[in-house]
């Protein structure tokens, strides 16, 4: 069982008073999954919801040659398995750990319930599908109108926090991906990416420190 404090850190419960909390906690269990091990397959039954609590991962789909394609990043306080719990059917990509993680599982028959006897959770999550959708739609966007220079540096805008060490907007990238995790994120091979990179530091756009991206601004 998890604590109604723990939860406060998950976003989409944050926002609910301590009784809903502590109704949800009661039927959490916690789960922890080792780096690089499937948290989800895709194909899957899907029976619960589950929220990151520690640690960071990814989804992702493979084609049939091995060709990973990352759908989203995801860190602490992120949730995923909502779609196949909300539409039926199995799930339809992969969760893979990308570093120890540790995770609150609601089971599907505790979801549903939550959702049927407590509103604010209903409207929590369908405020951030909402938004979730909104980003998919940006990124779909994003693959048709933009080219590889100008989809990179949207993807590493996604991944940046505001730097607290600057007050000219400057955003910071803390873990950039690798190039490969980059290409399978924008849809591009790894050369387009180190290509891309090289532009986008030239032109002034990032700079690049180590594993810390810094991006001083995007291209029009």
């Amino acid at each position: 069982m998890a604590s109604a404090l723990s939860l406060e850190s998950i976003p989409l419960l944050a926002s609910l008073d301590q009784e809903a909390r502590s109704l949800i906690a009661s039927d959490m269990r916690e789960r922890s999954v080792p780096k690089g091990s499937f948290i989800i397959y895709a194909e899957d039954p899907g029976p619960s919801l589950m929220f990151l609590v520690e640690g960071t991962a990814k989804i992702t789909l493979v084609s049939e040659d091995g060709k990973e394609i990352i759908l989203a990043q995801m860190g602490p306080g992120d949730f995923f398995g909502e779609i196949a719990l909300l539409a039926g059917g199995d799930r339809c990509a992969n969760v893979v750990a990308s570093t120890n993680c540790k995770l609150l599982v609601l089971p599907e028959e505790q979801f549903h319930q939550q959702c049927s006897k407590n509103p604010d959770f209903t409207l929590a999550l369908m405020r951030e599908l909402a938004l979730r959708l909104r980003a998919s739609s940006a990124k779909i966007g994003d693959l048709a109108l933009l080219d590889v220079y100008r989809r990179v540096a949207r993807t590493l805008a996604t991944l940046a926090v505001s730097d607290s060490d600057s007050n000219d907007g400057t955003m910071r990238v803390e873990q950039r991906p690798t190039h490969q995790e980059l290409a399978s994120m924008v849809g591009t091979s790894r050369e387009m990416v180190t290509r891309a990179l090289k532009g986008l530091e030239e032109d002034g756009h990032i700079e690049i420190e180590g594993k810390t991206i810094l991006i001083h601004s995007l291209p029009d």
